[in-house]
């Protein structure tokens, strides 16, 4: 490739990634003061993108970044995701601004599906199955609360102080184990439309490949 689509393919990225306002500062280390956290996490993912990939995986692009940089790298995530590249990323308690910034969301326990659909229609299913979330509490941690087991260790921790608390509460967690729900929600998935439309949307994808 000639110089100048080099320096035109690095520039393009360094503003499709918001970098112009640090594009002359060293990335600096643990005695160097350089880009901001965030900053150093879009500079990664711009590395990926000289390649110009049309699949692009991130392992927790968010995590360890502050509210404001997680949003913004997921803000730009997504301007990627509009221009046509496909982009599938594992992350670890978003806020709820960032949730509602994924177009899709696959959620697994113990490498069972749970849940594999449009992400603003997720909580419809969970209400479906009878875990509805509450009106105050941020969807991606209801949706953990109803499959991490983690959640029984702690009810069992505190079982004699929340007794009286749990007995009293309006939680349908409250009243079944972590595995009961997993197993209520598989099941649902399993026989819902979510899953219908992901095996049809599949199958689209592997005829499109033979031909």
């Amino acid at each position: 490739m000639p110089r100048d689509d080099k320096r035109a393919l690095v520039e393009g990225t360094i503003v499709e990634m918001g970098l112009q306002d640090c594009a002359d500062t060293v990335i600096g280390n643990w005695h160097l003061r350089g880009v901001s956290g965030g900053e150093k996490r879009r500079v990664s993912i711009a590395l990926e993108l000289l390649m110009r990939p049309r699949l692009l995986f991130l392992d927790e692009p968010t995590s360890g970044l502050d509210s404001s940089s997680a949003f913004f790298v997921t803000q730009t995530l997504r301007g990627l995701a509009r221009d046509g590249r496909t982009v599938i990323a594992s992350i670890h308690q978003p806020s709820s601004e960032v949730f509602e910034l994924f177009d899709m969301l696959f959620l697994l326990s113990g490498g069972k599906n749970v849940y594999f659909g449009q992400a603003a229609q997720a909580c419809e299913f969970f209400a479906e199955v009878g875990f509805p979330c509450p009106p105050l509490r941020n969807p991606s941690d209801h949706f953990l609360r109803c499959v991490n087991s983690d959640f029984d260790k702690v009810k069992a921790t505190l079982k004699g102080s929340m007794k009286a608390r749990i007995e009293r509460s309006d939680d349908p967690l409250d009243k079944i184990t972590t595995s009961e729900a997993i197993r209520k929600l598989v099941s649902a998935y399993n026989r819902s439309q979510y899953y219908y439309a992901a095996r049809e949307k599949v199958n689209d994808i592997a005829r499109i490949k033979e031909r």
